[in-house]
């Protein structure tokens, strides 16, 4: 019999060990993911020529070019992709890209989705790249946050990034760049521009909707009640606290500060916490970036 007192472990989606719960409720945001962006490639980006990141946009310039129907070139620049990730990460990521990767080409097939048409009117061209680069952005979030990708040159840019210590970012843009300028010089500056700026804004939605409005804050609190403001941010908000040793420079003064990490709807509790004891209590709050470790996001 199972221990009932036994801690639950929480999902680590950076685990590479199969989890066949969990790992199904990540297929199933794959399958959802590939989709809605194959109806929105479809119905947005295909009739202005514009194209996407990573080789899905790569698929599209040969298609634009050539004729030759985007899943097939998909396919064939994914499978080396694929096989170069398989020594560098692990299985089950290359699994989860490696099933985007048929499903986009699947569903670009099916006539229905690869013929779906939106009409947003007279300024169609300009409101479907904003429109269409803003669900890509945001329909790729529950995917990255399951510990997967949607393939392509996102299995590259893991690589390269581990490697040389570089933002994936940084190479998503580089590589964009060359992309987009190959679509300049066949169909002219302003499809490349335009999907430029798609670009743009497919990145900006991605990072809000990975951060999303809940954001980490570092909070420094200078207070001579340090002591007595420290329980009661462990006991009522259930957060860690670290003392730090510091001095005063006028005074000459030890005293310690309150070091503790929180989220944006816990900044308000924890200012009352703080003002009910120490009304005189000097507050620093950073935005940060990221913080992986108990109680937030897991480990990479």
């Amino acid at each position: 019999m199972k221990n009932a007192n036994a801690e639950i472990k929480p999902f680590n989606p950076y685990d590479p060990s199969f989890n066949p719960k969990e790992d199904v409720k990540t297929l199933l945001l794959i399958i959802a993911a590939c989709l809605i962006q194959s109806f929105v490639i479809s119905a947005f980006y295909t009739p202005n020529h514009f194209l996407s990141g990573g080789v899905t946009g790569i698929a599209m310039l040969i298609q634009y070019v050539t004729g030759v129907p985007r899943f097939v070139p998909l396919i064939l620049l994914n499978v080396p992709i694929c096989i170069i990730g398989l020594k560098h990460v692990n299985l089950k990521f290359i699994i989860f890209s490696a099933t985007a990767t048929l499903l986009y080409s699947v569903f670009f097939s099916i006539p229905f989705i690869a013929n779906f048409r939106i009409d947003l009117g007279p300024d169609s061209e300009m409101l479907s790249m904003i429109v269409g680069a803003a669900l890509i952005g945001f329909t790729g979030v529950p995917v990255v946050k399951r510990g997967a990708t949607l393939g392509g040159m996102d299995v590259l840019s893991v690589i390269l990034s581990r490697r040389f210590s570089i933002q994936m970012g940084t190479f998503n843009i580089a590589y964009n760049l060359v992309i987009m300028t190959a679509l300049g010089f066949f169909y002219g500056v302003r499809p490349a521009l335009l999907s430029m700026l798609a670009t743009f804004i497919a990145n900006t939605a991605f990072n809000y909707g990975m951060n999303g409005f809940n954001r980490n804050m570092t909070v420094f609190i200078i207070s001579e009640k340090w002591d007595e403001i420290a329980p009661h941010v462990l006991n009522e908000m259930h957060r860690g606290v670290t003392y730090l040793n510091g001095e005063g420079a006028y005074t000459g003064q030890p005293r310690k500060i309150v070091y503790c990490i929180v989220k944006t709807t816990e900044l308000a509790k924890l200012k009352s916490i703080v003002r009910k004891l120490d009304k005189n209590a000097l507050f620093s709050i950073v935005e940060t970036k990221e913080v992986v470790g108990r109680g937030f996001a897991a480990m990479n």
